[in-house]
């Protein structure tokens, strides 16, 4: 049976439908209470379980139960809890597509049904908590691990598959595949955080329509590897993530069904060599899932958990690290100078600079320069940096760079680190073209469409790497600039299948692994030139914060933003915004500086090509002293703001106003709340920064909730709080034992900037 892989989540859920054949028994007692003999006394730590025709492991947190006549998961259960599984829709555990015959073929489907052969172990001795389920069908043979440890209340999955003598190959694994229901009665309550760029919250079962959506990572949205669904107003939820940290190259789906009020949630994986018919996938990682306490920041704790242990994290806390220039850190904003056509002069740009740097008094900021190096003489292609060909800066253009660093002004040479253009001669296109990314059939792989031909260069390659190495350091060494940024970097990418590069025939985490190899090439080169060089990329994915120095993001802020990336690194990985320009519908930025103030992100990108920068006009003043204002208030602020462990931020009253604006980037309408806060520990000394702006047009007075545990992690012990002023001046407002409410009149625009100390 062939079926197109957009026609998945049909096969999944009608062919289960069908041949899974759910034991009345079993849906009677999941719905509600777990099985009566699921759970034991709370003297055993983990135990096997096994009851009739049901198998599975608990612990004194969770519980899991099989369903021994199909390898079906019945149940997840938190103790003294519902089923956190949906009866409907039925959901096998895996599937598998196969390998097709040729490039325009659909992959075929395997799904575990009736005629499956199911058997049971245990792991091996000492392995009281895991269950072993083998599923034996005519062209493979699968094998489930769910593990339970002591004291743990997620679940580790993994899975083992095996093609078969007449299946032509493993072309990808669906597992594990969960029905989760919701879980408030109120439909508006249930929602779930998801990978999307920073984070974003959406809604689920019958808080949104029925839809499927997937998720590639890495990719241009997905930036980490967990999602959650919960219900706000219970408090908890159904957690699920990979922990992978080498980066292989996955797909999270969602697929809302509100018809069933469940969503069911998915990771898709792909074999290395899934282009040269792979018998064999040993799943290298775990994915995690199971049952948590809270709302979207526990879930991004429980992550932040794990992805601090991996090499991402290890170059440690920005409050204790010595290999960033103060110029960096103390960065008040970024701007974004650029000479990509004949109209943005490097002259312009220099005024503009100079201007931006007499407003904040000479205090050191950086850039990013846009089309710096000479454009293609038959003018095509993106007109930015040549596109990895080396060409010399444009006249003049290094001489600025130049005096604008001896005012403090630090310019980075923009780099495109994946697309090349083949439609310009040149004597290295041989080498080129062996070196793009190459599709199953052999062809090179395009970058868009159209005349020149650019191609998307494969960055596993040694050619394609020592290019750019190459220019970077010529950027650097020759020509004066403080780094390099690297365009369309740290994220997705086309996967390749050429079979001499040095990597495996498509799948794995090529796309990963190359690109990190590739960066810490052009890192050593810069530094060994400039050992303050620095290096970002292109609002990159979590798997490059110890290789880049600072990183773009791709919105300021969005629609149902949540701060994932703040909350899990935050104080591990500096970021700037996308874009500090008058936005296509008008309107202050004012919300979007503040959004960017909150979570310590430097305020950018500010436009230089033209001599009148738009922020230093004088319909602009309100937003400029504004801008100034977040900056003194983070370079006081700093061991919270950009250093500091991100807390849940406050639940303010319900009953205040909400704002609605366009962010600039992309237009798109957001609301929230009239003021917006965040809470900050500092790892210097545990200090508590709770800071709030009123991002509204009319004065707002609220009542802040203090907590002195925040602060003394025990109860009963006085706390001082105190708010500091933009010079770095602190008062003292009050203290105490227990939570009180802190009364504040807020004008517009006004920040307050507490301490509990």
């Amino acid at each position: 049976m062939f079926r197109s892989p957009s026609l998945l989540a049909v096969v999944l859920f009608v062919v289960a439908g069908l041949r899974c054949g759910w034991a009345d028994d079993a849906e009677t007692w999941s719905k509600d209470a777990p099985p009566p003999w699921l759970f034991r006394s709370p003297g055993e730590q983990v135990y096997p379980v096994e009851h009739e025709g049901y198998i599975g492991s608990a612990n004194q947190k969770v519980g899991f139960v099989f369903r021994k006549a199909d390898g079906a998961l019945v149940g997840i259960w938190p103790v003294g809890q519902r089923n956190l599984l949906a009866d409907a829709p039925k959901t096998p555990l895996w599937t598998i597509e196969t390998m097709p015959a040729t490039a325009k073929d659909k992959p075929g489907i395997i799904v575990p049904d009736g005629a499956t052969k199911v058997t049971f172990g245990r792991g091996g001795e000492g392995q009281a908590g895991q269950v072993d389920v083998t599923y034996e069908t005519p062209t493979a043979r699968v094998v489930v691990f769910a593990a339970l440890d002591v004291g743990a209340s997620l679940v580790r999955w993994k899975i083992d598959v095996e093609a078969l003598a007449e299946n032509p190959g493993i072309w990808s694994v669906t597992f594990p595949q969960f029905a989760v229901a919701a879980l408030d009665a109120d439909p508006t309550s249930n929602e779930m955080v998801v990978p999307y760029r920073r984070g974003q919250t959406r809604g689920f079962g019958k808080a949104a329509p029925r839809g499927d959506v997937e998720l590639p990572y890495p990719g241009p949205s997905a930036k980490f590897q967990f999602l959650a669904a919960y219900g706000r107003k219970a408090g908890r939820g159904f957690y699920f993530s990979a922990r992978d940290g080498e980066g292989f190259t996955k797909t999270f789906a969602v697929r809302n069904r509100p018809e069933a009020d469940a969503v069911v949630i998915s990771a898709q994986h792909f074999p290395a060599n899934r282009g040269a018919a792979v018998k064999r996938f040993a799943m290298p990682y775990e994915i995690v899932a199971g049952p948590f306490d809270g709302d979207w920041w526990d879930a991004a704790r429980e992550y932040r958990m794990w992805w601090t242990k991996q090499v991402w994290a290890s170059r440690g806390l920005l409050a204790e690290r010595h290999d960033l220039p103060d110029w960096l850190v103390h960065a008040p904003i970024v701007t974004r100078p650029s000479t990509t056509k004949p109209a943005r002069t490097v002259a312009n740009n220099l005024t503009a600079l100079q201007s931006l740097s007499e407003a904040f008094s000479g205090r050191p900021f950086f850039g990013i320069w846009y089309g710096c190096f000479e454009t293609p003489k038959a003018g095509q292609s993106l007109n930015e940096s040549g596109l990895g060909h080396v060409l010399p800066p444009k006249p003049g253009l290094v001489e600025a760079v130049r005096e604008m660093r001896g005012k403090g002004v630090h310019l980075q040479a923009y780099i495109q680190s994946m697309i090349y253009d083949a439609g310009i001669p040149d004597s290295d296109a041989a080498e080129a073209d062996r070196a793009a990314t190459h599709d199953r059939l052999g062809n090179r792989v395009s970058y868009g469409v159209g005349e020149p031909q650019l191609l998307a260069m494969c960055r596993a390659t040694e050619w394609w790497q020592k290019r750019l190495v190459d220019l970077s350091r010529r950027a650097v060494g020759e020509w004066g600039f403080s780094g390099v940024y690297l365009d369309s970097f740290g994220k997705g990418a086309p996967e390749c299948f050429a079979a001499d590069h040095g990597h495996p025939i498509g799948g794995g985490n090529t796309v990963i692994s190359g690109q990190r190899a590739l960066v810490q090439r052009v890192r050593n080169a810069v530094r060994e030139v400039d050992r303050e060089a620095i290096l970002s990329g292109e609002d990159p994915i979590e798997a490059f914060r110890d290789l880049l120095d600072v990183n773009l993001y791709s919105v300021n802020v969005m629609t149902n933003y949540v701060p994932i990336y703040r909350t899990v690194w935050g104080d591990y990985s500096l970021g700037h915004g996308r874009a500090l320009a008058p936005g296509k519908s008008g309107g202050s930025l004012i919300p979007e500086l503040a959004t960017l103030f909150l979570e310590g992100t430097i305020p950018g990108r500010i436009y230089t090509d033209s001599p009148k920068v738009f922020l230093l006009q004088p319909e602009h003043a309100q937003e400029f002293a504004f801008l100034k204002s977040i900056a003194a208030y983070t370079d006081h602020g700093l061991p919270w703001l950009r250093f500091g462990e991100y807390l849940h931020p406050l639940a303010l009253p319900a009953d205040l106003p909400t704002v609605e604006f366009h962010e600039s980037v992309e237009n798109q309408i957001v609301r929230g709340p009239a003021i917006l806060n965040s809470v900050t520990r500092s790892h210097a000394d545990g200090s508590i920064a709770i800071v709030l702006v009123n991002i509204d047009d009319k004065k707002q007075v609220v009542s802040v909730p203090i907590d002195p545990v925040l602060r003394s992690h025990m109860l009963d012990k006085e706390v001082k709080l105190r708010r500091m002023n933009e010079q770095g001046e602190m008062s003292d407002l009050a203290s105490g034992h227990a939570e009180w409410k802190q009364k504040l009149e807020l004008a517009p625009g006004e920040i307050a900037f507490l301490v509990l100390q």
